[in-house]
């Protein structure tokens, strides 16, 4: 407990006054708002991943079981293959293969708004100044520029007929998103900066507002929308290499590698406990982080699933790594707790609070137990609290990269899905990962009960004390 003591002692001391200015910067909040904007797409868009290699494709999990008998495989499947599959893969390509779109549109209006600023007009602002910065393939007079998404998906570019111009799809999607990020940042920083400035149009008063402010947004928008054509150029043109190639090359990919670490996941989901454990949201406080580092991945993941299958899958640790198999219950694994109070303990307080946190605790939200047994400065559950996570991430890790036991995730779930199910769901169906989840959360409960039995013992130490004082 003493270690306890003056560890805490030494986080408030160093530790806090730094996280509670990261919690507050308005740039990583726009990023971590950003990133929760585009869930519903990009939900909607894992969920027809996950129909189409779970059930309609013929070499998926339930669909090739199915083709073992006659009349599906000779009626129904090529009436699947032929209408159902392209519908499920075109919303595929609507959403989650032009993520970095989205996500540009969500951080921008995000950060314009925290400056109380027009969101809408940096939010489009941002979104021109994207595209004028990828390198633009003009093809040659006479060329075909349909491009057609054929039924097997294959087809990997986007053909502007217009102008006769290719923008490949890795540019809008997952590979993309560094560079997305980073030009949502700036173009709206150049907006805003030119907004508050004056440099608008001011139209009178008896203009409708909608109106007047299209008029005020054309010279940020302008200026924005410049300067990232003229850093095209630049890239393009000069430095011989195109601004998003550059950005990823530099440091999306050198970013991405440091995060397939084991030691670096690790270390970020501690952080997080930490933060919890003295009374911060210490996951709203390293989503930003986990979020620039973990979703690209996740999205390569998928677009591998979608092409090659299981096998075709490269990287272990994605974003919702730590919610499949770490964080059972919400942060803290805590829905294990709430079983070991079930199972060992005798405080009535305990199993009362236990019963109001059962069901939101099997849709991983737990500020019920974390506020109220509570675990924020309790000294008695800080090691189950912080270190079983990073036990849980370990061993998971260890079970999918090291002995490969279980499938890579390839699947976005809800963190809101409950333990167990999101490990079938995130790995397309795959029942090993199920049960190395299910390992994982008896784990937790393991890990929790020497505490609960320990508390059990403090409460009947405080009553024989309470005798002995009348």
């Amino acid at each position: 407990m003493n270690f306890v003591n003056k560890l805490g002692d030494w986080l408030e001391k160093h530790v806090m006054p730094l996280a509670t200015v990261i919690g507050g910067q308005r740039h990583l909040a726009a990023l971590r708002d950003g990133f929760i904007a585009t869930l519903a797409i990009n939900m909607i868009g894992a969920m027809a991943s996950l129909i189409n290699n779970v059930l309609i494709r013929d070499w998926s999990l339930i669909g090739e079981q199915l083709n073992k008998i006659a009349f599906y495989k000779e009626s129904i499947q090529p009436t699947l293959s032929k209408y159902i599959e392209p519908v499920l893969l075109r919303i595929n390509f609507g959403t989650l293969a032009i993520i970095t779109v989205f996500l540009v549109v969500s951080i921008s209006y995000n950060l314009a708004k925290s400056y109380e600023v027009d969101g809408l007009g940096a939010a489009l602002s941002s979104t021109a100044s994207y595209f004028v910065i990828l390198a633009i393939s003009r093809i040659t007079e006479g060329a075909d520029a349909t491009g057609a998404v054929d039924a097997a998906g294959k087809a990997i570019m986007l053909k502007i007929k217009t102008d006769g111009a290719l923008i490949p799809f890795s540019d809008l999607g997952s590979t993309a998103m560094f560079t997305g990020i980073i030009v949502a940042l700036i173009a709206t920083e150049i907006f805003v900066k030119v907004t508050k400035a004056g440099w608008v149009i001011k139209m009178p008063e008896q203009v409708p507002p909608a109106v007047s402010r299209a008029f005020s947004a054309v010279f940020p928008a302008g200026l924005s929308i410049m300067v990232f054509a003229i850093i095209s150029v630049i890239f393009t043109d000069f430095i011989g290499t195109p601004f998003k190639d550059f950005i990823e090359q530099m440091i999306q990919n050198p970013l991405i590698k440091l995060g397939q670490s084991p030691f670096t996941y690790i270390f970020m989901v501690l952080l997080a406990q930490l933060l919890w454990f003295f009374g911060l949201h210490g996951s709203n406080m390293t989503d930003p982080a986990m979020n620039t580092m973990y979703k690209p991945p996740l999205y390569q993941n998928i677009d591998a699933f979608n092409k090659g299958g299981a096998a075709a899958v490269p990287n272990v640790l994605t974003r919702n790594f730590l919610d499949v198999y770490a964080m059972h219950g919400g942060s803290g694994a805590t829905l294990g707790l709430v079983i070991a109070i079930y199972l060992f303990s005798k405080k009535q307080e305990y199993k009362e609070l236990a019963k109001l946190a059962t069901a939101p605790g099997l849709f991983q939200i737990n500020e019920p137990v974390i506020f109220g047994l509570p675990m924020v400065l309790n000294p008695l559950m800080f090691i189950p609290f912080v270190f079983t996570p990073a036990i849980c991430v370990t061993i998971a890790y260890i079970f999918t990269a090291i002995i490969p036991f279980a499938d890579k995730i390839a699947a976005e779930t809800a963190w809101t899905t409950p333990p167990v199910l999101g490990a079938f769901l995130a790995t397309n169906g795959d029942w090993k990962a199920a049960v190395l989840a299910l390992g994982t959360f008896l784990l937790s409960i393991v890990m929790y009960a020497p505490f609960i039995i320990a508390a059990n013992r403090i409460g009947d130490e405080d009553e024989v004390a309470a005798e002995s004082m009348k």
